[in-house]
Order: C-alpha cells, then sequence, then structure tokens
C-alpha cells in the first residue's frame, strides 16, 4: 500500500510542479509563437528557457530523492512517479498548444 501511496504522491506533486513550470517557463513563449512573433523574437528565448525547464527538472527531481527517506511512503515509488508525470507534463503542455493554435 506504501507504493500506491508513494505513486500517487509523485504523480501529484509532478503534475503541480510541471504545470507550473508550463506556467510561467512556457506560456509566454506559445502565445509570441501563436502570434508569429516567437520565431522572429530569436532562438535563444527558447534555448534559455529550455535550460530552465531541465534545471527546474533537476531541482525537483533532487528535491524528491532527498526526501525519500523522510517521507512516510515508499520513496522511490514517489521519486519514479514524480520524473514520470515532469516528462508527460511537456508533452501534455505541447499538446495544448498544438490544440489552441489549430482552433485559433
Amino acid at each position: 500500500m506504501t507504493y500506491i501511496i508513494g505513486a500517487v504522491a509523485g504523480l501529484v506533486f509532478g503534475g503541480i510542479i510541471g504545470s507550473l513550470k508550463s506556467l510561467f517557463i512556457w506560456k509566454k513563449y506559445g502565445e509570441e509563437d501563436a502570434s508569429g512573433y516567437g520565431y522572429q523574437a530569436g532562438g535563444n528565448s527558447i534555448y534559455a528557457r529550455a535550460m530552465i525547464s531541465y534545471f527546474v527538472n533537476i531541482l525537483t527531481l533532487l528535491a524528491v530523492f532527498l526526501v525519500r527517506n523522510i517521507v512516510p511512503f515508499d520513496g522511490i515509488a514517489f521519486l519514479i512517479a514524480t520524473a514520470l508525470t515532469l516528462a508527460l507534463m511537456n508533452h501534455v503542455w505541447a499538446l495544448r498548444q498544438k490544440k489552441a493554435v489549430k482552433t485559433n
């Protein structure tokens, strides 16, 4: 049962961090790109955002790794579920942006 609780906690934590990351890092770039301004602003914007996104992922996974023995559920399931959800949230954001561009 502790594995399931750890996995659910990881899914929730990774989902929250992934959503906040998409909101604060990628939302403005998506809006610029939809208006046709994103590519003209320079390619460095996307590289900087990608590096910040990777840094946030690393910090999140490092924090989860450091508290794996403190949490009252299985820390490894928590870590794996968090990593999985962080990766999936990037794809969810990209699909949302693609859908928003098609409807506009």
